[in-house]
């Protein structure tokens, strides 16, 4: 599973800057499937258009998520109203878990404003609690994005939380870079267009 390693870097240069992302990413989808085909079974892998009998894949949507305030995610944009350690992001199933009949794979996040309100996240998946990142170093870059040197794996009905420590007030997208298998693919009722892409 997860070393704990990552690297910061442009967004927008993920493969020149850390050219093990796609390796990660590779892994990330394929044990992905693998639970997937295992725990759905006799459903199987349909790609991003599947079949009767087939589940499907699609970048991670932020109408999996809650907010900061509770709210579910249309984009991955939301403001920041207050500072200090907050939460900034749960599953959006009762008790921040993340809905049945989806797993998501991550294997990492992006900030995609130039403006950095956010200094040090940490992540909770389950009962494991995962190690703080520093993002002090992640201010000199644009969009920085923090890449894991390994994956992390959501699987339905499990508890995620993403805190943060707010420095200052105002708008911040946080995206989750990796995959989302969706066992019922009409199930997704995506209504916002720009979710997927936010």
């Amino acid at each position: 599973m997860v070393a704990g390693g990552f690297v910061i870097c442009e967004y927008e240069a993920v493969k020149r800057v850390f050219p093990e992302f796609q390796r990660v990413l590779d892994a990330c989808r394929s044990a992905l499937i693998s639970k997937a085909e295992a725990d759905w079974s006799p459903l199987k892998f349909g790609g991003m258009s599947p079949k009767a009998g087939q589940f499907g894949e699609s970048p991670i949507l932020p109408a999996l998520f809650a907010d900061n305030t509770g709210a579910r995610m249309t984009t991955w944009r939301q403001y920041l109203a207050s500072t200090g350690s907050q939460t900034l992001m749960t599953g959006v199933g009762s008790g921040g878990v993340i809905p049945e009949d989806f797993k998501v794979g991550i294997v990492g996040l992006a900030f995609l404003d130039p403006v950095m309100r956010v200094t040090e996240i940490k992540m909770q998946i389950s009962d494991k609690k995962l190690p703080r990142i520093n993002l002090e170093e992640a201010m000199a870059y644009n969009k920085p994005c923090i890449v894991f040197e390994d994956y992390y794996i959501l699987d339905e009905e499990t508890a995620f939380e993403l805190v943060g420590y707010v420095e200052a007030i105002g708008y911040q997208s946080i995206k989750l870079i990796g995959v989302q298998l969706n066992r019922v693919p009409n199930k997704l009722q995506v209504t916002d267009t720009g979710a997927a892409v936010a």
